[in-house]
């Protein structure tokens, strides 16, 4: 076997994903900073706001390439600022779901903050 090889390649990989960690943080803490201050009276407007949160994540992947995402409840609820509105996350996440797109993590419940949902791009 080449090893060295291997090590080159898993290197390569391991970069590709910081630059990936990289652009993610830094279009989170855009988007945080976008709705500091935003005080939603309703929860059908918080729903609408995850939607779209949950839609500009999906574009911002699909503009670097990836074919899918996989998108957590807890991730998506922190960077929103929310407390205790996990059921509003996890039924945005759902009503943002296409016809090949899957859960990939539920709860009994269905509202878990680990409720997950790969999305095909």
């Amino acid at each position: 076997m080449n090893y060295d090889r291997i090590i080159l390649e898993m290197l390569g990989r391991i970069q590709t994903l910081e630059e990936e960690m990289k652009i993610l943080k830094n279009s989170k803490e855009n988007f945080e900073e976008r709705c500091d201050g935003i005080n939603l009276p309703s929860t059908k407007g918080q729903t609408e706001m995850a939607r779209q949160y949950i839609q500009k994540l999906k574009a911002d992947a699909k503009e670097r390439g990836l074919d899918s995402i996989v998108l957590v409840a807890s991730d998506i609820h922190k960077s929103l600022n929310l407390k205790n509105r996990m059921p509003i996350i996890c039924n945005a996440m759902k009503q943002c779901m296409g016809d090949y797109d899957e859960i990939t993590h539920e709860t009994p419940s269905g509202y878990s903050s680990t409720f997950s949902v790969k999305y095909y791009l």
